[in-house]
């Protein structure tokens, strides 16, 4: 009896490897999986310069500007394509001097906005701080450096504030002295935009960029 024990042990640790590599195959095939999941969860859709753009991200600045208020983006492409331009400025204005924000500063963003329904998350204040960074950062790189001359002011209000009060029916159309003040800012904000957009073609082109379809 005991010699037909001893012959029935290899037996039973035979049996039990063969479990043993089935579930740890099965662990496998399970880790793949989650794996798997994950990456369609959340795979990266552009690089720049080395800096990874994913899909949480795009759902996340979804999150953030419906927080705020904003206007939302609904195509994916556009979405990542005003991500990819953060990038690009928060790199360039990394080391710059002068455009640091204040805890009391994003407070009194978060104020003015939809946020101040509830107490804002990290990633919230977070978004409005490098808003405000880049509100800054466009100041003293190029806004203090922009004029509306008095005849540029006189041209906009000829041939473009004038006929469009007019379009509307706005009846008696407000006089240039009137409007000047709000006309000299439009220039300045048009000029600001073209000055911003050529720039960061410019930086566009000399950066690193990659998206994943």
């Amino acid at each position: 009896m005991q010699k037909e024990a001893r012959s029935q042990k290899p037996e039973a640790r035979s049996d039990s490897r063969s479990v043993s590599m089935l579930l740890l195959a099965s662990g496998f095939w399970l880790l793949a999986s989650f794996c798997l999941h994950a990456e369609i969860l959340d795979r990266i859709v552009a690089a720049v310069d080395g800096n990874i753009i994913t899909l949480s991200d795009l759902r996340q600045e979804r999150e953030i500007r419906a927080r705020l208020g904003e206007k939302p983006i609904d195509d994916d492409k556009a979405l990542l394509q005003e991500l990819i331009e953060n990038q690009l400025i928060e790199s360039q204005m990394a080391d710059f001097p002068g455009v640091e924000v204040t805890d009391e500063e994003v407070d009194a963003e978060l104020n003015k906005s939809q946020a101040r329904q509830g107490a804002a998350s990290k990633g919230v204040r977070e978004a409005v701080r490098k808003r405000l960074q880049m509100q800054r950062y466009f100041d003293v790189r190029f806004r203090q450096f922009l004029r509306a001359s008095d005849e540029e002011v006189r041209k906009y209000y000829d041939e473009v504030f004038v006929p469009e009060a007019r379009k509307r029916g706005v009846n008696p159309v407000p006089s240039l002295e009137q409007v000047a003040d709000m006309i000299r800012m439009n220039i300045i904000e048009e000029k600001l935009n073209h000055e911003v957009m050529n720039w960061l073609e410019a930086i566009r082109r000399r950066s690193n960029i990659e998206i994943f379809e």
